[in-house]
């Protein structure tokens, strides 16, 4: 799909112009993958964004691992400082008015770029990044599908005696052999541990006969990222409190996941979740947002919260993840990831 990411250069070159700047200087891996879909680190390659035409400056013995972006970008071998070179060459290109992003550079480099007199551009790559192109979006889904083949090859494993830490490992080792690049995250609870949202797995914690078991996970696929949370109780004793905040829990979810839709309020989504959650008496039980964007990041924006006052746009992927947590005893969260449309949203995580 590298049309999409002559898209995204030129959605951007619309940007530039509109700031009234000749080019920008890109320093950021995240912000490199993004507009060429090749995994470049700092050291590796500097983007030079102009208005018209856009520059990829990296060493010789890197040239290799950029086919396939020629059309988009113009490789330029430098055998100095990747850095100076991109000043130089926006020199030559009569790129005067250059801008770059202080959050993508370190200080050593971003203090080098501001003595040159370039203008900070915060956020407006981010900004961009709320919106998921048509290949982000199916790198997102399939992502989100590893892990859910992962976690149907794993749950039926899951036995009395366990550890968290076995679970969790064997949790990253499906999503790995299924193509995963990395596991960014991948939490186990047992029992009471089900009530701590960040629970760090442990190897002493073992699965008793009769438990909650709360896990959260996710996998990197091509540089995008995938999050989703299972709660269930092992064992045939299941407590009726359980039972009734799993149900508590799976409501708020379905309710906000039906609400999401382009231009929704971010509060009105989390205020769905959370007034179905305060209303069965479980208010202060509810301890987090109800979701977040994902993307190349686990956590973008928008936030789901209360005091957002942003709207969720069309094509953002959010998580809905309400949950209620009674300490010292266990907790429940159930989550999704969601392809926001125009009237609705489409569940990522399942097939």
């Amino acid at each position: 799909m590298q049309n999409l990411y002559a898209q995204r250069v030129k959605d951007f070159q619309r940007l530039l112009k509109a700031a009234e700047l000749d080019g920008y200087v890109c320093l950021s891996a995240l912000e490199m993958r993004y507009f060429t879909g090749v995994d470049l680190a700092a050291e590796e390659a500097v983007l030079l964004l102009g208005t018209r035409k856009a520059y990829c400056l990296t060493k010789q013995m890197m040239l290799a691992k950029l086919t396939g972006i020629e059309k988009v970008f113009t490789p330029v071998s430098i055998s100095g400082d990747l850095l100076a070179g991109s000043l130089d060459l926006a020199v030559q290109k009569k790129m005067l008015r250059l801008a770059f992003n202080p959050s993508g550079a370190d200080f050593v480099r971003g203090e080098y770029l501001s003595r040159a007199g370039l203008a900070r551009m915060d956020g407006v790559v981010e900004e961009m990044r709320r919106v998921k192109y048509a290949d982000e979006a199916a790198l997102i889904q399939k992502a989100c599908r590893i892990a859910a083949a992962a976690f149907r090859e794993v749950q039926p494993q899951i036995k009395t005696g366990m550890s968290e830490e076995e679970v969790r490992i064997l949790m990253a080792a499906a999503m790995i052999s299924r193509g995963a690049e990395s596991v960014p995250f991948n939490i186990v609870c047992f029992g009471e541990n089900c009530a701590d949202c960040h629970h760090t797995p442990s190897e002493k914690r073992k699965l008793k006969a009769n438990d909650a078991i709360l896990m959260d996970f996710g996998c990197f696929y091509k540089g995008y990222c995938s999050d989703m949370t299972r709660s269930w109780w092992h064992g045939s004793k299941e407590p009726a409190e359980y039972s009734k905040i799993w149900h508590i829990v799976n409501l708020a979810k379905e309710a906000a996941a039906r609400q999401l839709r382009a231009g929704l309020p971010a509060a009105a989504a989390d205020k769905t979740a959370r007034d179905i959650i305060e209303d069965a008496g479980y208010g202060p039980y509810y301890i987090h947002s109800t979701g977040h964007a994902i993307g190349q990041e686990v956590h973008e924006a928008p936030t789901l919260r209360a005091n957002s006052t942003e709207e969720i746009e069309e094509n953002a992927v959010v998580t809905i993840e309400p949950g209620i947590y009674l300490p010292g005893q266990f907790g429940v969260r159930l989550e999704d990831s969601y392809l926001v449309g125009k009237t609705q949203a489409k569940n990522l995580t399942q097939n």
